[in-house]
């Protein structure tokens, strides 16, 4: 396989590593998300790739405030 082959897997590999851990946190700070629950949210972010940027893209309610932490 063709050197830069493997480094475009790697940086697509790592760039998706760092959209689900996002997504993740900003999944669990959140109040409300839009189209679906969390539940499935986390779903579609864990087993699709770039599912992270699937919920930051179309799943995020911006309008939604953070919860707080105790």
């Amino acid at each position: 396989m063709e050197i830069y082959v493997l480094l475009l897997i790697v940086a697509l590999f790592i760039l998706n590593l760092g959209l689900i851990a996002w997504a993740v946190t900003d999944l669990l700070q959140r109040e409300r998300v839009k189209y679906l629950p969390k539940v499935v949210w986390l779903g579609i972010v864990a087993l699709i790739f770039f599912g992270g940027a699937l919920y930051l893209l179309v799943g995020r309610d911006k309008s939604s405030e953070l919860v707080q932490a105790k």
